[in-house]
């Protein structure tokens, strides 16, 4: 996701599949969490490697948080409690990255500082597959 009016990029990486079928027993009864150690968020800045940051999942029965169906036209993908993609307003074309440093992760990935809610100038989704 591309920070809008800087050339800060966050995302991450799960191993899992995004869930459109999530079951509503969690976060207020709008999704579900998913379990796995191998989910990372990261901060790529300014185009410098040297500034990056990488950090793994910490909190594993919580990595993942997939909205239920009838909330995913609000929530995009979110890890943890910590990174993810929020809709605010319906029928606007406005995309936050919200971004709350609540420890599921291991390093935070920006400043305290630093704004929590982001508007997104691009993003993108892939699908990695494991080789045959």
């Amino acid at each position: 996701m591309k920070v809008k009016g800087t050339e800060e990029i966050l995302g991450g990486y799960n191993p899992l599949i995004w869930n459109a079928n999530a079951a509503g027993n969690s976060f207020s009864g709008s999704g579900n969490w998913e379990r796995t150690n191998d989910s990372f968020i990261f901060s790529l800045k300014n185009g410098n490697i040297q500034n990056s940051i990488l950090s793994r999942v910490k909190l594993i029965d919580s990595a993942i948080w997939n909205a239920h169906k009838n909330f995913q036209q609000i929530y995009g993908p979110w890890f943890g409690d910590e990174l993810g993609m929020f809709k605010p307003m319906f029928g606007k074309e406005i995309v936050e990255i919200v971004y709350k440093n609540n420890g599921y992760y291991e390093n935070p990935i920006r400043t305290r500082t630093m704004t929590n809610k982001l508007l997104i100038s691009d993003y993108e989704v892939f699908k990695v597959n494991k080789k045959t």
